[in-house]
């Protein structure tokens, strides 16, 4: 750790008032875990959508039908769920798609006895998207593919006066992810598929400062971080079988590969009283690290007659990947240590049911449900992912029209309320009471979200 130089304030008016903030913020670990709890969020506020930090907006036929995609998705949205499949579709297609996304959080101090405080997040609407082509020429089994998708990335807003504003006011997240594909049809009952995964993203994160509990008044009491940064490609690779043993009957099975996201020299501004300023470097630069973890999805759907295919679908997430949070920074000043915070994540499962009825007008109607095990064990969870178990509702619809397939879909996100006691935080070392330093706030939480969606696709 490079120590500070103290010389340059022994003249300043406010020395005694200084060595008291520090001697009062190493008591509380504050700024030890500061940018620590702040860059978690960074990778892992996706809350809404998946448990953890996946999102799983890449295609509305899926969304429509439960998320079902292993077996279910055989137009150019199979590129990501499942390449095995594209070997199974009978047209080249090019497909763009997005999900408005209408989320909120709320939180209440349950921790208190009688309290009534609350506190709801006022999120910017977020815009996953996805394009895919796919092709291939007529007189052999290849298709060849590439697809463009936000398969990770949120915002969230708690502002800047309630309680939680140590850990976070703003959040904005952005993430891309690039797959280039092959698939070859081996027979009329099997396929496989491969893809690389190319992934890049950037952050930008707000959050208050409390200089030792004091108020504003005597210019002291307030300050605030903003974390910039932006994460090197990672790669990662995908592979997917389809099998159709029967005219009726389809089995896909699709494994994605875990990615290492890095954000190296990400830069941490402060906004702090100037006799402070050199015990929060603005500029500073840090490294971190995080898993994505490996999704690995079997499925199986029938298709009771040539109106109607129902399916169900097995996700299980290997969130144990995620073990600790690690960083390394440039610039260490007594009050900003190289840190590493446990998350001990447990790998989790989702189960989709759901099914589409196609008439012979062209219209296809959707329904489905899923069960999505959060991962995020008692005493681990922020206010910034206060991830519980979550069930969602879809409805869909889609009509072809010649070339053209139009397809329309809707997620409702409902999660059981979740409440964390001080009494979890402590004993998974998130919350020292006698320190007041803290990764978490205790107290009961509950996300709701809304997620329409549309795609077009043209088939030649």
């Amino acid at each position: 750790m490079k120590p500070v130089d103290r010389s340059k304030f022994r003249t300043h008016k406010s020395m005694n008032y200084i060595s008291l903030c520090i001697s009062e913020l190493k008591k509380h670990k504050q700024m030890k875990k500061l940018l620590t709890v702040s860059l978690f969020l960074t990778f892992s506020n996706y809350a809404g959508y998946a448990s953890g930090y996946q999102v799983l907006l890449q295609g509305n036929r899926t969304t429509g039908m439960g998320n079902l995609g292993v077996m279910m998705s055989k137009d150019a949205s199979s590129l990501f769920f499942n390449p095995g499949a594209m070997g199974f579709m009978d047209h080249n297609s090019v497909m763009a798609g997005f999900n408005p996304i209408f989320a909120s959080n709320s939180y209440w101090n349950s921790e208190t006895p009688n309290s009534t405080y609350t506190a709801n997040s006022d999120n910017p609407m977020g815009t996953p998207f996805h394009v895919y082509a796919v092709w291939g020429p007529a007189e052999n089994n290849f298709k060849f593919g590439i697809g463009a998708f936000t398969p990770f990335g949120s915002r969230v807003n708690w502002g800047n006066t309630w309680t939680g504003r140590d850990l976070l006011n703003e959040l904005s997240l952005r993430s891309i992810q690039i797959q280039p594909t092959i698939s070859y049809k081996i027979s009329d009952k099997f396929s496989l598929g491969a893809g690389l995964d190319i992934t890049i993203g950037s952050v930008e994160l707000t959050r208050t400062i409390l200089l030792d509990g004091r108020s504003s008044s005597d210019g002291h009491g307030e300050g605030s971080v903003t974390l910039e940064g932006n994460a090197t490609t990672a790669f990662g690779f995908n592979i997917g079988v389809l099998y159709r043993p029967t005219d009726k009957l389809d089995v896909g099975l699709s494994y994605r590969s875990e990615v290492t996201m890095k954000l190296e020299d990400g830069t941490a501004d402060f906004v702090v009283p100037s006799s402070l300023a050199p015990l929060f470097p603005s500029g500073n630069t840090f490294n971190a690290q995080l898993p994505l973890p490996s999704v690995t999805t079997v499925g199986l759907s029938y298709r009771i007659n040539e109106n109607l295919e129902i399916g169900t679908q097995f996700d299980w997430v290997g969130w144990s990947a995620y073990k600790s949070l690690d960083f390394d920074f440039k610039q260490n000043t007594p009050l900003l240590e190289d840190t590493s915070s446990p998350r001990n994540y447990d790998d989790s499962w989702v189960l989709h049911l759901g099914g589409e009825y196609a008439f012979e007008t062209g219209l296809q109607l959707r329904a489905g449900v899923y069960y999505d095990k959060t991962p995020v064990q008692d005493g681990y969870m922020t206010a910034e992912t206060p991830d519980n178990n979550r069930i969602g509702l879809t409805a869909g619809l889609g009509y072809g029209f010649g070339d053209l397939q139009l397809d329309l879909s809707f997620l409702y996100i409902h999660s059981t309320e979740r409440e964390q006691t001080q009494t979890q935080a402590e004993a998974a070392g998130t919350y020292d009471s006698e320190t007041g330093s803290r990764d978490v706030l205790p107290g009961t939480y509950r996300l709701n979200a809304l997620i329409p969606g549309i795609s077009i696709a043209y088939k030649f």
